[in-house]
């Protein structure tokens, strides 16, 4: 894969991630729990780690 389309690929990821951290987080707005507190924390952990994978791909585009 090119890094352009190792970029894509991680921004896809990503995008995915934070959508479903978001609805997660309404979720829990919604009805309010410890149970769909979890949720909204492993999507969101998710979505942190897509971010940081993301991150790591770029800065070497951007030291370039």
């Amino acid at each position: 894969m090119t890094p352009a389309q190792v970029h894509d690929e991680l921004f896809t990821v990503w995008s995915a991630a934070r959508a479903e951290a978001n609805l997660a987080y309404q979720a829990w707005c919604d009805s309010p729990g410890s149970n769909a507190y979890v949720v909204y924390r492993a999507a969101e952990d998710r979505a942190d780690a897509a971010e940081h994978a993301l991150e790591s791909a770029v800065r070497p585009l951007i030291a370039a």
